[in-house]
């Protein structure tokens, strides 16, 4: 049978690679009792720890009663906290807690091996050359601006 997915839509092939990997990396995290979107905001965390809730929304760009649902799920599983700002109560932050911080070495590792296994083949150059793409799709829909990015306008 011949290869369809040069037939599909760009679109479309770009959903079906995201979900792939995204499924991959689901399955490594479920290994160790992660929800998938639990380890963006581990990493998240892990880089800025103490955010406020709505600077998560954005760094996650999801709406804040999604984040407000999965903080509130992973802090029964005592990986975050909730901490209420000293001078404004209206306003809380986000912390990793000791559980929190140990379990982020595991999603680094399960990101870096669903990476590895994703990008198998290609060369350092091709790597490269995906990434300003990505990120060059990523801005077209409003993403955050590549700092680096020599692209022309089409």
């Amino acid at each position: 049978m011949a290869d369809k997915t040069n037939k599909r839509p760009m679109l479309a092939q770009l959903a079906v690679a995201s979900r792939v990997a995204r499924t991959a990396l689901s399955s490594r995290l479920a290994a160790e009792g992660l929800y998938p979107g639990q380890d963006s905001l581990l990493l998240l965390l892990g880089e800025r720890d103490g955010l406020a809730l709505r600077e998560v929304a954005q760094a996650l760009a999801v709406r804040p009663p999604t984040i407000t649902k999965t903080i509130a799920r992973m802090t029964k599983e005592g990986l975050v906290e909730k901490r209420v700002c000293t001078t404004d109560a209206r306003q809380s932050f986000v912390h990793l807690t000791e559980r929190g911080h140990g379990v982020l070495a595991t999603v680094r590792q399960a990101r870096d091996e669903t990476e590895r296994t994703a990008l198998r083949g290609l060369k350092r150059k091709e790597r490269k050359t995906l990434r300003k793409l990505l990120a060059r799709v990523e801005r077209n829909f409003g993403g955050a601006p590549d700092a680096g990015a020599d692209d022309e306008a089409p």
